[in-house]
């Protein structure tokens, strides 16, 4: 049994549950335990011991707990032996199911790992040695005992204890304890504290295997005298069976009961035994070897790690099996700690790395441990194999050198963005001012300011375009679209352009393609255009005598595919062989020593590398300072059906004709006035057919009764928004509702819109303010077959009539609205009338909203007015509602959204009185 001083000396603190409830519950664990067995005939001791369990008091029967317990236990796995139940599956069901054991100290430590468990008894059992020759002696006042006896009721952490050295700390208390102790009381006095305690642990935890670790802290003194009995699992259960309950008793039969010595050696060599399974099942390599170096052990993963027998090493010198490097600092380490007691690599951890016979590397972490013994000095290595770790690591400073470059490289691109952006804006903003100011007296000035305004812009652009390209190509989310074109329409158009580039430069410009090219093929178009306006104007901006040539020919051929070969060479400066791997990363620039830097994003080549092998192809490059450079690049493109007549080619090469649209059904669906009105006139312009719907919910119903060839959708409306209207379009159990085209109208430029649309079925979007030339193209694209058999629609559409010249508005900008409706005065006053009739209410509506901390009406609103400011010019607050609405959606901080809308009340005013002007002004 447990002694009552052995449960305070164990005990931790905690709350001991008292009272009826917790009787009950050891109750509950008793009859489970019975159910699991269901009473087998071979229990007769069980049952006695339950029998006499049962007669206890609650404090009685936490004592005797453990024993009973692991008795349960062991019936449980003999009669589950099939089904491979083992302690560990039984143990954790138990405390899972009966919690409350977690806080019987005596108990806990049957739930503890093997390892775990054996540290905890021994630690115990000699505490509680201290303990009992303490109440012997009246207390102890021995330092040395002081020290120990704190230590060992001091609490463990097992995650980080070195298992190896606290058993090897836990044997020199054990004799220090036992010296001590019978220099003081006797070696009688001593011998039966540690029977009695041996009795107490014996009763409780005899049937753990851990159990037998205990013996590595009884003394040999006490072990030679055979007073200790120690014999086998079955033989203790017998025992038990047989032993009486006293103390007295049991010390009597354990010094009367001498064991034969080779049960003793049987019982150490299960030890030793359990020793050698534990060296050769560890993850480590361990190598012991003495003074001289000769291996005495070698285990399995030593085998592993280093694919060396042990039967290929043992006797064997330690010195011939490691490079020359650490064979001599081995030879150091162990003569010097022979010597000092004391030396760098000993007892340390350390890194190295070690050559296998077939001449692999292998790196290790290595820790050596000194042992000494009677005679000499043995030394004990233990390693581990962190090859893995070491290619990881390199991996990651690889990628720190790599993150560093590219950091450097952005913040580069950057400095230089931010001069090759402001560039053409100054033009912009320069040629801007001047026009301005202009009277329009001189047309062809201003027409040359404007045509440097629309240069300008062009090569911004081609700057944001590259940027754009490059962060999709980053983020996986480029898709190729093909299509059927005219390759050499597509050659001849882009050699227009940088012919004229090439005149300017004085160098001569010429194409070269191969006859049996085919006029027509199938793929991305644009992409292709990219790559080569990158690639022809590098040549020609690299370029300053000589001549830059393309070059198309044919390459491989296969039933529907053909393979075109491009090739762009010049005669420019060239590349040094160093730099010329270097070109295609991203963000590389060309610095000249002695000459101005290369202007551009340092992307067109990266872009057009990526673009390229995206197609499945590769782009090569060979060039030679001073001579010049050779881009080659091939791409498989499919076959075209397209015949090459003058007919279809015409039909393909021509300008679309807006004629090819006319008489077409589209239903219009916004809420917003302004922009509906918008929408109907441009609409009506291609003599289209247009109807109108406030709302999604309206849509669906007059698609139910009307037939519409296309649809334009707002994305965020009242009652039923876009996306949801076009999922219910996309499940109509009508098949010509389930196919009409939709396309997405909103001025959200967040690409989680566009995919929201996409993703609600809708087939097109397009940001507000519309362009008129891209709605154009959509919808010529989109146009329903057979519509030029259609009857006409006749509509009522404004003769144009053009503007005079109008004076300039502070606040608003009506280019687009000139542009988009060819200066026709009536629908532009039609637009702004409408702006200045539903404007201010939406405007009030946003100001209730704001000032009232309304988030979701704000957005609605902000959202509505956005498209609105947009078309008349406003960006300044288009660009204030698009934040309003961001915060609103975000539900940020009220007091950010206020001061927004603050400074969009400060213009409000004005703006309507430039507006109201702007319509008397149109009237003159």
């Amino acid at each position: 049994m447990i002694a009552n001083w052995f449960k305070k000396i164990i005990s931790k603190n905690r709350i001991d549950p008292t009272g009826n409830k917790e009787e009950q519950d050891i109750n509950d664990l008793i009859n489970f335990l019975w159910k699991q067995i269901d009473i087998p005939a071979n229990a007769t001791n069980l049952k006695a011991k339950a029998k006499i369990f049962d007669t206890y008091s609650l404090s009685k029967k936490k004592e005797f707990l453990p024993e009973l317990y692991l008795l349960f236990e062991e019936h449980i796995v003999e009669k589950n032996i099939i089904n491979q139940l083992s302690s560990k599956i039984i143990r954790d069901k138990i405390i899972e199911r009966y919690a409350f054991l977690n806080t019987y100290e005596n108990f806990y430590l049957i739930f503890q790992s093997s390892s775990e468990q054996e540290l905890t008894l021994c630690r115990t059992f000699l505490f509680s040695v201290l303990v009992k020759s303490e109440e012997l002696v009246g207390g102890n006042n021995d330092p040395k005992i002081v020290n120990i006896k704190n230590y060992l009721h001091t609490d463990y952490n097992f995650k980080t204890i070195d298992l190896i050295k606290e058993r090897k700390k836990l044997l020199e208390y054990s004799t220090e304890i036992f010296q001590r102790i019978k220099n003081s009381l006797g070696i009688n006095a001593i011998t039966n504290i540690y029977l009695l305690i041996y009795k107490s642990y014996f009763q409780s935890y005899h049937l753990l295997d851990s159990f037998t670790g205990i013996l590595n802290v009884i003394p040999e003194e006490i072990l030679a005298k055979d007073l200790i009995n120690f014999p086998s699992k079955q033989q203790m259960l017998k025992m038990l069976q047989k032993q009486l309950y006293s103390m007295e008793e049991i010390n009597e039969r354990l010094t009367k009961e001498i064991i034969e010595r080779k049960k003793v050696e049987e019982d150490l060599k299960h030890i030793e035994h359990l020793n050698t399974t534990i060296l050769e099942t560890a993850m480590d390599g361990v190598i012991l070897v003495n003074s001289n170096g000769t291996v005495l052990n070698w285990n399995n993963q030593a085998e592993n790690i280093l694919e060396l027998k042990r039967e290929e090493t043992i006797g064997r010198s330690v010195y011939s099996l490691v490079p020359r490097k650490l064979r001599y600092a081995l030879q150091n380490s162990f003569s010097n700690y022979i010597k000092t007691g004391t030396d760098e690599l000993i007892n340390k951890r350390v890194e190295t790395s070690v050559n296998r016979i077939n001449g692999t590397v292998v790196h290790i972490e290595l820790t050596i441990i000194a042992i000494k013994t009677k005679e000499d000095f043995l030394f004990n290595a233990f390693f581990r194999d962190i090859t893995s770790k070491k290619v990881i690591d390199n991996e990651i400073r690889e990628a720190k050198v790599i993150a560093e470059k590219s950091a450097k490289a952005k913040s580069a691109f950057l400095s230089n963005m931010s001069h090759e952006i402001r560039t053409p804006l100054n033009v912009i903003l320069g040629l801007t001012g001047i026009l301005q100011k202009s009277d329009f007296s001189t047309p062809q000035v201003d027409k040359k300011n404007l045509d440097g305004i629309q240069f300008s812009a062009e090569n911004l652009l081609v700057l944001i375009n590259d940027i754009l390209d490059f962060s999709k190509i980053e983020a996986g989310k480029l898709t190729l679209h093909n299509t059927d074109f005219n390759v050499l329409e597509l050659i001849h158009n882009l050699s227009r352009g940088f012919r004229i580039k090439a005149d300017e430069k004085g160098i001569d410009y010429t194409v070269d393609i191969a006859p049996e090219v085919p006029k027509f093929i199938i793929g991305d178009q644009l992409r292709l255009n990219q790559i080569l306006i990158n690639l022809l104007g590098n040549a020609i901006k690299f370029t300053h005598e000589g001549k830059v040539t393309i070059e198309i020919t044919v390459g491989k051929i296969l039933k529907n595919q053909i393979t075109l070969n491009f090739a762009v060479k010049d005669t420019g400066v060239g590349i040094p062989k160093d730099k010329l791997a270097s070109i295609f990363e991203s963000f590389y620039q060309v610095h000249k020593p002695g000459k101005n830097k290369i202007e551009g994003t340092g992307l067109g080549l990266s872009i057009s590398k990526q673009l390229i092998e995206l197609q499945g192809g590769k782009l090569k490059a060979k060039s030679k300072p001073g001579i010049g450079s050779v881009f080659q690049f091939s791409i498989q493109y499919t076959k075209s059906q397209f015949k090459s007549t003058e007919k279809n080619q015409k039909s393909i090469i021509s300008n679309q004709d807006t004629t090819d649209i006319s008489g077409m059904r589209v239903l219009v669906v916004e809420d917003n006035k302004m922009n509906q009105f918008f929408l109907k006139q441009l609409l009506l312009n291609w003599n289209i057919e247009v109807h109108l719907a406030e709302n999604g919910k309206i849509a669906l119903e007059k698609i139910e009764h009307s037939v519409y060839d296309l649809i334009l959708m707002d994305m965020h409306m009242p009652v039923m928004d876009g996306p949801e209207t076009a999922m219910k379009i996309r499940k109509s159990p009508n098949a010509a509702i389930k196919q009409i085209p939709i396309i997405a109208c909103s001025a959200d430029v967040f690409p989680e819109s566009k995919k929201k649309a996409i993703a609600s079925g809708m087939d097109f979007y397009l940001t507000k303010p519309l362009s008129e030339k891209a709605l154009e193209e959509v919808l010529f694209s989109l146009q329903p077959k057979g519509i030029k058999g259609r009857t006409s629609i006749k509509t009522e559409v404004s003769p144009v009539k053009n503007l005079v010249n109008s004076s300039s508005i502070k606040t608003c900008d009506l280019s687009f609205l000139k542009k988009t409706f060819d200066n026709d005065k009536e629908i532009i006053q039609s637009v702004l009338q409408i702006f200045i009739d539903e404007t201010p209410l939406d405007y009030q509506k946003l100001k209730d909203a704001v000032y009232q901390n309304d988030m979701v009406t704000s957005k609605q609103i902000a959202h509505k007015l956005k498209s609105s400011f947009k078309t008349i010019g406003l960006s300044h607050q288009t660009q204030l509602l698009q934040k309003i609405e961001q915060n609103s959606a975000q539900n940020n901080d009220s007091k950010v959204i206020l001061e927004l809308f603050k400074q969009l009340e400060e213009s409000f005013p004005q703006i309507i009185k430039d507006i109201k002007l702007s319509i008397k002004e149109l009237d003159s």
